[in-house]
């Protein structure tokens, strides 16, 4: 088909569309007017969907192709969708990764207590984290007490093992939801003969992950949003430590450190900058109740002016990226 590999970009994980995003993806972007004009595609502004038309030629063109992929809808704020495909775009083409594996996962969820910001923290002179004292959390301590390399001598928590005990706790879970989940798998061949574990959805197993978020602009007035995103990240990670992977969040199957990062994305380097003025007095205070963690900031700005092609992406966001707080 003429409009084979453009169609092609338009999958489930990226339903919407930019000529400049197009012409990132290495396709010719002069081609979105012409499946506008032949009515696989209509223009909501500058961003471009498929159509009902345009979503058979998909399916035809993936069948064509021996691809299993499904054409996208837009279930979200349109420019969410882009934010999502232009982050992955830009972090793919700004590293090799040679030795290892690239995986990206938007929209990634995890079930957390659904803890208002009032019973997350309180900035009463100082910061003070007050989930780990909520009564979900110490009954979770309780109902789940074994972490760490103690918990590989027992048996993998069941798939089901944080659904079931939201439903016995006779609590609905609030969601903990990352924008774009990047999980880097370096020297994975070495990873190849251990089993994934039953609650492990998002593949977290023998990855580091960066846990990335759409973000607002650095203000007073949003350091709450930041505050309870840091939070619910912290909560997700609890969750995860006890009753999805446990033993496996912190050390990966070889006992290499994993790294779990919350990377607050914004448009421009002063963005960045204001961000990391925000929380960074918060010192160690920050990440305290789930170290270990990291918390940094990083740009648009800065990711498409790095010239370089980095080997891994620990070559790359420690360069371009601004740590807010890191695990001494």
């Amino acid at each position: 088909m003429e409009y084979g590999s453009l169609l092609l970009l338009f999958d489930e994980e990226n339903p919407c569309w930019t000529e400049k995003l197009v012409q990132l993806a290495d396709e010719d972007p002069a081609l979105l007017a012409d499946i506008v004009r032949d009515g696989l595609a209509e223009r909501k502004g500058e961003i471009c969907v498929l159509t009902g038309e345009g979503r058979e030629a998909f399916r035809k063109e993936a069948a064509e192709s021996y691809l299993s992929a499904e054409p996208g809808i837009p279930g979200l704020d349109l420019g969410k969708h882009l934010f999502r495909t232009r982050l992955r775009l830009l972090l793919d083409r700004k590293h090799i990764q040679r030795w290892g594996l690239k995986e990206y996962v938007p929209g990634a969820c995890f079930s957390v207590p659904d803890l208002e910001d009032a019973l997350l923290f309180s900035l009463d002179g100082r910061l003070d984290w007050k989930w780990p004292s909520s009564p979900a959390v110490e009954r979770m301590r309780i109902d789940w007490p074994v972490t760490g390399l103690a918990a590989r001598r027992i048996a993998s928590p069941p798939a089901d093992a944080s659904a079931r005990w939201f439903e016995n706790l006779g609590e609905v879970p609030a969601v903990f939801e990352t924008d774009l989940l990047y999980l880097s798998r370096y020297d994975f061949q070495a990873y190849t003969s251990f089993d994934p574990l039953p609650g492990d959805r998002w593949g977290l197993l023998n990855a580091d992950r960066f846990f990335c978020m759409d973000s607002p602009s650095p203000e007073t007035v949003s350091l709450e949003w930041f505050l309870g995103t840091v939070g619910r990240f912290q909560l997700a990670l609890e969750v995860l430590r006890r009753m999805v992977l446990p033993g496996f969040m912190d050390l990966d199957s070889h006992d290499q450190d994993g790294i779990n990062w919350l990377v607050f994305l914004f448009e421009t380097e002063k963005e960045a900058e204001r961000c990391v003025s925000l929380l960074a007095h918060f010192g160690q205070d920050l990440i305290r109740p789930a170290i270990p963690m990291d918390v940094w900031a990083l740009s648009f700005e800065a990711l498409e002016a790095f010239s370089e092609k980095a080997e891994t992406i620990h070559d790359l966001l420690p360069v371009i990226g601004k740590a807010v707080v890191r695990t001494p």
